[in-house]
């Protein structure tokens, strides 16, 4: 069965739970079944929008709960998991830039979603920001669908390199905001 015809076959009351685990393409799928007039596309697009924030608050949790055993993981793996305090600050004052590129570029969301919890980014501020850009995100996507369905097999078939465009675009702006953070290389700046 394709996410379509589960989305129709259990109605709109899925949205909400499956926005938050897989919020892109349940958005996409979702416009496109609003204008075939199986959701009103104004409930649906409220229910994306609340899956996605819940989806956000969730990795938020897991940073927050869970950082001495991610510290652990991060330290097998070899990565520097001692941050100073002023990189602790210069990452927490660069917050927003970053929630803004995890989020448009999807691919990296969740290690930045990670991150702010374990920084202890305000969940406030971090739940407005999240909010503020996840709306024209969860617009364009549900717009997509909606309007631009007969481009579904062009996206299908691009999507991989979408993803890793994407990805890219996020790596390089992350670590042009943590070059400018003290001492966030090896041998400082």
């Amino acid at each position: 069965m394709t996410l379509d015809g589960f989305l129709i076959a259990h109605g709109s009351a899925l949205i909400l739970p499956l926005a938050v685990i897989e919020g892109p393409i349940v958005t996409i799928a979702t416009g496109f079944l609003a204008a075939q007039g199986y959701f009103d596309w104004y409930w649906a697009f409220v229910l994306l929008v609340v899956g996605d924030l819940i989806g956000d608050i969730l990795y938020y949790c897991l940073g927050h709960t869970s950082r001495t055993p991610l510290v652990g993981i991060g330290r097998r793996l070899g990565l520097r998991t001692e941050v100073s305090p002023e990189l602790q600050h210069e990452l927490k004052h660069h917050a927003t830039k970053m929630l803004c590129l995890g989020k448009w570029t999807h691919s990296l969301g969740f290690l930045v979603l990670i991150g702010s919890g374990m920084l202890r980014i305000s969940l406030a501020k971090f739940i407005l920001v999240n909010l503020l850009a996840g709306l024209p995100k969860i617009l364009v996507l549900f717009g997509f669908g909606y309007f631009a369905a007969d481009y579904l097999p062009f996206f299908e078939n691009h999507m991989f390199f979408a993803t890793v465009v994407l990805c890219a675009l996020g790596v390089a702006g992350i670590a042009l905001i943590l070059r400018r953070a003290d001492g966030i290389w090896v041998g400082g700046r």
